[in-house]
């Protein structure tokens, strides 16, 4: 119904409407919104690990997303597909005024979480980074 909705949905979480609001800016973008495309790759990063490996569960969460708004459209409800919609003008306000950080320290988050996010590339399934593991064994 709205943004406040789409984040008390179960299993959406800030990685996901991060990921949304990119593919929404696909949907609903404009020709100009197209000069950098690499960009798009930090919605659901490469299967070559590049700029990350592909974070499984927020692909899965996208996709169900997107595929029950896609279905609801067909029915003739237009409030999901409206929705994002209003994300995509939401996310197009917020970069107005909103800087965010550097690729270098997007692409290091996401590697620093892949694991935690079902990270998976041809190589395979991202392990634990350092810092997960330091965690982990300090039992926290």
């Amino acid at each position: 119904e709205d943004f406040e909705n789409l984040l008390l949905m179960p299993g959406v979480g800030a990685r996901t409407v991060k990921a949304l609001a990119m593919v929404a800016e696909v949907v609903h973008g404009t020709p100009c919104r197209f000069s950098d495309p690499a960009r798009f790759s930090l919605a659901h990063g490469g299967k070559d690990r590049h700029p990350f490996p592909v974070p499984l569960k927020v692909y899965d969460e996208t996709i169900k997303v997107m595929k029950s708004a896609v279905g609801k459209a067909r029915l003739g409800r237009e409030e999901e597909l409206q929705a994002l919609k209003r994300l995509d003008d939401q996310a197009r306000q917020m970069e107005r005024y909103v800087t965010g950080p550097d690729l270098n320290e997007i692409v290091a988050g996401e590697f620093r979480q892949s694991h935690e996010w079902g990270g998976r590339s041809v190589f395979g399934w991202e392990p634990p980074s350092e810092e997960t593991k330091k965690c982990r064994d300090k039992g926290i």
